[in-house]
């Protein structure tokens, strides 16, 4: 007697779900330039110079310098995680980069080399990043990306500020109020 062959239903749905998640990986691969998107893990960056626009002063830390290897150290665990898949549609208008170097206290980080995370947020060319610590936009976790002394239209969010803003008061920059 002839039997009917069996349904093998695993087989096609496994394969189906691998070349989706396959497809989704290269589109976010190609989208963002980062093989390595979907890591939650970030790299290590060493900033080239550290400025610190403090309400109305400017101080730069170079490496070596006092503060240094502490702001550099709470700059790498504050970008240790991301609360965003996409870019914060906002922007730094001329009135608030005014603010920020006249009146507010802000840190800008500087790369001598691209910055990279691995967010699904294309970050080619990246090598300035500005941290609004006691400013327009603080509290909000945003970290404003930029290269060549110009900031693009659109901010990341950090998952917790609160290194930056522990070793900015333990400096002596930022006050409680």
């Amino acid at each position: 007697m002839y039997s009917l062959p069996k349904i093998k239903i695993w087989e096609p749905l496994l394969i189906l779900i691998g070349v989706g998640l396959g497809i989704l990986w290269l589109i976010n691969a190609l989208n963002t330039g980062n093989a390595l998107w979907f890591l939650p893990i970030q790299p290590i960056y060493e900033p080239s110079r550290i400025v610190i626009r403090n309400y109305g002063e400017t101080v730069t830390i170079r490496r070596g310098e006092p503060g240094y290897a502490e702001i550099s150290e709470a700059l790498n665990e504050t970008l240790s995680a991301f609360d965003n898949t996409a870019l914060i549609s906002i922007g730094l208008s001329e009135e608030t980069m005014r603010r920020y170097n006249e009146e507010e206290l802000v840190l800008e980080a500087y790369y001598a080399d691209d910055v990279e995370f691995n967010t699904p947020v294309r970050m080619q060319g990246v090598r300035q990043l500005l941290f609004p610590v006691d400013a327009t936009h603080a509290g909000n976790r945003y970290v404003f990306i930029g290269s060549n002394g110009q900031w693009r239209v659109g901010a990341m969010v950090v998952a917790d500020d609160t290194p930056l803003r522990d070793v900015m008061r333990t400096l002596g920059y930022l006050q409680d109020q």
